[in-house]
This record gives C-alpha cells, structure tokens and sequence, in this order.
C-alpha cells in the first residue's frame, strides 16, 4: 500500500503541504537526487539501488509512488528487452514534475547531484547500466536540467519559469526569445543595460509582438529590472530649438505662440497686398489696414483654421492664443496646423512635447538564481 499522501487537498496550503510530504521521505527525496544526479537523468532500478543505501524492494515501492503522483515515470527501451545484461526500464522527471522541482528548489542542487554521481566509484554492473541504451526524455525536460560547463544550468530553467506564468499570453515565445537574447548577451544584474529602442539591434531579435508588450510581461514576473536613468521624470523638448527647456517651458511656450501669431499676421498681409495688387485699376475705398475677411475670403489659412479648431471668429484668433495655458494653446495650434494639406508651418514655431526618459532593461537577480 502506498505511503504518499494524495496530492490534493482544500486549499493551496494543504496542496504545498502534501507536496512537501511527498519530496520529503528519505527514500523519495534519495530517489530524485539521483535521478538529477545521473548523466541521462534516467537510472535504472539497480543503478538507484547501488547509489543508495536501501533495498530493491523498499526503492521499487517508492518509485511506484512518485510515479503515481505524477513526478516521475518509467521510461521503456524495447531494444533491451531480449539483453540479460542491460536494462531496459528506466525512471525519470515527467514535465509536471520539474516543475514541481523546481517550485520546491531541488534544481538549484543539479550541479551538487552530478558532482557527486561523476565522483562516485561505480561497479562493472552499475558502469555497465549506465552506459546502456535508454530513450531520450522529452527536450524541454533535458533543456531545464542541462548543466554547462561552468557548473551552471542553462537557460531552460528560466524559460520553464517564465512559461509557468505567462502561458496564457500570446507572446509568450517572442518572451522566451528576448529573455535568451539579454541572457546570451551577459546583460545582468552588474553589467550595462539596454533601452528598449537598442533591443532589435543590439540584441538581434527578431520578434512578432511589439517589443514593449513583451519587456512589460518580462518586467512583470521579474526576470527583467526596469530602470529609469538619473534626472527629471519628464523631459520637455522645444521643437523649436530642439532643445530641452525644463524650467523654461512657460517661456518658451510664449516666445513660440508670439512666433505664431506674428506668421498670421505676415500671412494677412500678404493676402492683403495680393488683392491690392489684383485691384489696383479699380478706384475703391481702401481701409486703414490689412482686412481679415479679405484674407479668409482668399482661401483656407492659418488664421481660419485655427478659427475653425478653436470654434471662435478669425478676428479673436490673435486674443485667444494669448489667453488661457500656453502650452496648451501651442500644441493644439501647432496640431491643426500640420494636419492641414493646405497650409505650412512656419519654422519659427513648433509644439512643446514632454517626453519620459527612455527605461533600460537587463536581468534581475532572481533570473541570474535560475541559471
């Protein structure tokens, strides 16, 4: 009769209690270490029986009951079969159970497991098993317990760890590949990081979503730091001057609107003096100064089109630029101005624009623990 704990329970805490109750029991928790231990992370029974200081039957009952819960499996190798000297049975991870090991940190011990298998003294029969012939574990799994030569495992724990929590998004892949790509670079926690527009280029990655959506569900589960450099939070840029104007923007914002009304003025009196010079013969009663409705008369200008956006007469155009938050009154003026086809812009003005410092991103510590 089995000993381990159904892996269920009322609520998340019974859950990890049961789970913890399963990994714990001296023979299983033996069981796993060597099964992380072993080159292939697939032992046979007589491998497990001589690398632990317990008998067949005790180890054959527990494999039952770590295979029942889902952690591992037994792995067949048919070709085997007719060999009286090769095994052809096998015990392994299942996917649900390096996630599981992974969730209760027995990953964090691969290098310590393999160290201690490749250090142990193994007999003809026990060298014989572990160079037999076995099938290969689904790659996603060997991809998660990959060891390089440094004594690190490789990226597929962090992959497994970011596909455990953002399974249900669509760029999910586009997440892994940018991930890999900061990992490959080496751009952790204490080396430079990167801003998002750097990211196609000096990564080289090539991604379907945008590259926004998928650093913000990196920064979300924590594998990527996103950081703002030192300085204001907003930068306010004069397209004018293209130049940045913190502290000045009132100013600047009035220096760009008296450009503006002076353009409106220079364009009624150009329409002005072109009807004059078209009437000149005709003997008229000329007024003082130039006439707005002559200009507005002549065609769509400035004058009109900002009479028109702001709702009000051609005459009070000058007035209400003046009036109310310049800033304002300077981007909504500008905008019309080049949404229109049939006037331009004077480069002697331009709009305000408040810009965020670009973020930089690179990977956390709690992803460098991973690999």
């Amino acid at each position: 009769m089995s000993d381990a704990p159904a892996v269920e329970g009322d609520g998340p805490f019974e859950e990890q209690r049961q789970i913890y109750e399963l990994l714990s029991q001296e023979t299983r928790h033996l069981i796993l270490q060597h099964i992380l231990g072993h080159p292939a992370h697939l032992p046979s029974l007589d491998e497990l029986a001589y690398m632990m200081p317990k008998n067949k039957a005790a180890i054959r009952d527990q494999l039952e009951v770590l295979t029942d819960s889902g952690i591992i499996d037994c792995y067949r190798h048919p070709p085997n079969e007719d060999s009286r000297d090769l095994p052809s049975q096998f015990y392994g991870p299942t996917e649900h159970g390096v996630e599981i090991l992974y969730e209760y940190n027995y990953l964090r011990g691969l290098p310590v497991a393999r160290a201690l298998y490749d250090n142990t003294r193994l007999s003809e029969k026990a060298q014989r098993h572990r160079d037999a012939p076995r099938p290969e574990l689904p790659e996603q799994i060997t991809d998660t317990l990959r060891i390089d030569t440094n004594g690190r495992t490789d990226f597929g724990r962090v992959e497994t760890y970011i596909r455990e929590r953002k399974a249900n998004t669509h760029s999910i892949d586009d997440q892994i590949t940018v991930a890999r790509a900061f990992y490959d670079a080496g751009i952790g926690p204490d080396g430079e990081s990167v801003k998002r527009t750097e990211l196609l280029d000096s990564l080289d990655v090539d991604i379907e979503y945008q590259p926004q959506t998928v650093l913000n569900h990196l920064v979300d589960v924590g594998v990527l730091d996103q950081t703002a450099p030192s300085g204001p939070d907003v930068f306010a840029i004069s397209e004018r001057l293209d130049e940045i104007v913190n502290g000045q923007v009132t100013e600047e914002a009035e220096t760009n609107l008296d450009a503006l009304i002076a353009h409106i003025d220079d364009e009624l009196q150009v329409t002005s003096l072109s009807a004059d010079a078209a009437e000149r013969d005709e003997p008229q009663t000329r007024a003082s100064g130039p006439s707005v409705a002559i200009a507005d008369g002549a065609g769509r200008t400035v004058r009109s089109i900002l009479a028109s956006e702001f709702g009000i007469e051609p005459e009070r155009v000058a007035d209400f630029l003046r009036s109310g938050d310049p800033v304002d009154r300077l981007n909504t003026a500008v905008e019309a101005i080049d949404s229109s086809d049939e006037v331009t812009k004077s480069e002697e003005y331009g709009q305000i624009v408040f810009v965020q410092p670009a973020y930089r991103y690179r990977l956390t510590e709690r992803a460098m623990e991973l690999v």
